[in-house]
């Protein structure tokens, strides 16, 4: 990923970077997959939190072998 980092004084005090189209889209993608992923962490705890859920595993190497 190549980037090319503009002066602070050619854009009057702030930071400009230019990336390349291609790589600002996969970092756009990947952001909402984050995003996602995250929303699914939160709904999780939140139920977890109301006892609607249950862990019927005792390990995390149980779960991934399921």
């Amino acid at each position: 990923m190549s980037t090319i980092t503009i002066p602070k004084n050619v854009t009057h005090g702030d930071e400009l970077v230019v990336v390349r189209r291609k790589d600002y889209e996969e970092l756009h993608k990947h952001l909402g997959e984050v995003r996602n992923a995250m929303a699914k962490i939160r709904r999780g705890n939140k139920e977890l939190l109301q006892r609607r859920t249950r862990i019927t595993t005792k390990s995390l190497s149980e779960l991934h072998a399921a």
